[in-house]
């Protein structure tokens, strides 16, 4: 939204700049803004739910979140309700708010704290810093302990499983997986997966049909949702001669719980490796795959 230029805003944004500029940085934070849905989660993972007053479209959990203030979407924020809601900390995602509204926010006088979460073990370190900030130190550090031990315990169980060949699949059309860096590509390997589209550049790469066809993966597990969903599997089941359609392994899964980088993609981690075990078992013994 464009936003307004008027001389009795401008005073009223000076005022609000002047005293969130005059806080001490040492007080714990009281009125948080939350750019990122994933952002949204781990700030009610941290315990500090009710400091926060704003969120972006699709924050959607935990259905507290519903009931918080809408401040745009991730790409096009609402610059006059953020400066409404008086935020002593704005939460940005690095890989999806635009760095120009980031830089805009930070101009403005609002304290921004830019994160990504590209790795499984930032969701519980990002936690506890929220936590910091928050005066939430202690619900935060709890937290964040029980999802490294998941972490932990998960990476020792399938360490040394065989290897299965996985695609997932992001989008349709364009057809959009995700590479080995991406935090979904880091939890397939855990689990003992092969991301067939692992050494891809783009943590999100577009990819053809064929190049799916052509790796004839184990498993294809689906993002989306709804007939969306159901669209696509219908789509690959098609392929009679694919590995995955002949020993039944094309999962629809919970996309909003994979996709995101939050606890709850954590703790559906042993559930995503009970996928990955089916397609091990169902996968003919004297079959290789090649990793290098």
């Amino acid at each position: 939204m464009h936003f307004i230029n008027s001389n009795p805003l401008k005073a009223w944004v000076f005022s609000l700049l002047t005293l969130a500029s005059s806080a001490s940085l040492a007080q714990p934070v009281e009125r948080i803004i939350s750019l990122a849905p994933s952002l949204t989660e781990l700030v009610f993972s941290a315990g500090a739910g009710d400091k926060l007053v704003g969120v972006v479209s699709f924050s959607d959990y935990p259905p507290e979140a519903l009931n918080r203030a809408h401040v745009g979407s991730y790409n096009a924020l609402n610059l006059e309700r953020i400066i409404e809601l008086n935020p002593d900390l704005i939460l940005a995602w690095a890989s999806g708010n635009k760095p120009q509204d980031i830089a805009r926010l930070q101009n403005m006088g609002f304290r921004v704290l830019v994160r990504d979460t590209q790795q499984l073990d930032d969701i519980p370190n990002l936690i506890e810093e929220i936590g910091r900030l928050t005066d939430q130190t202690d619900t935060a550090r709890t937290e964040a302990e029980r999802l490294r031990q998941q972490l932990h315990f998960l990476r020792a169980q399938y360490q040394d499983k065989s290897l299965v060949k996985v695609f997932y699949q992001v989008w349709n059309q364009p057809l959009i997986t995700v590479n080995g860096e991406q935090f979904i590509g880091q939890a397939m390997a855990l689990c003992g997966g092969v991301n067939v589209f692992a050494d891809q550049t783009a943590l999100a790469p577009h990819v053809s049909r064929e190049a799916v066809i052509n790796a004839n993966p184990d498993l294809i597990l689906l993002g989306g949702t709804g007939e969306v969903q159901q669209a696509w599997l219908r789509s690959w089941q098609a392929l009679s001669f694919l590995t995955a359609q002949q020993n039944g392994q094309i999962i629809a899964l919970n996309a909003d719980q994979y996709q995101r980088p939050t606890a709850r993609l954590i703790e559906g981690l042993a559930d995503l490796c009970q996928l990955i075990d089916q397609a091990r078992n169902q996968a003919r013994p004297t079959r290789q795959i090649q990793t290098d």
